[in-house]
């Protein structure tokens, strides 16, 4: 992992420890290309954890948006799941 994400991860981790009190329900954000193999690894990262997803098409069809969420317990629960998620190829977090 580069220092800028491991930066990244530790101002994260900090900003939520201060927003939140744990556990909490948290939101996440993901844009990913509109590939049944990059949704099915996205929906499999949160498959046991009772997640409420809503999805959207782009107007071309190309991509797709998901808005995931979960309970969680944690701050360092929450980085698990970005870094996770950041092994799909071309993924954005919101």
């Amino acid at each position: 992992m580069s220092k800028s994400t491991e930066s990244f991860y530790k101002r994260l981790k900090k900003q939520l420890e201060i927003s939140n009190k744990w556990p909490s329900q948290y939101k996440f954000k993901f844009i990913i290309k509109s590939e049944k193999s990059d949704e099915n690894k996205l929906v499999e990262i949160f498959k046991d954890l009772d997640p409420k997803i809503d999805v959207k098409k782009s107007s071309t069809n190309k991509f797709k948006s998901f808005t995931i969420v979960i309970e969680s317990y944690s701050p360092d629960h929450i980085i698990e799941i970005y870094k996770s998620a950041s092994e799909i190829d071309g993924i954005i977090s919101l």
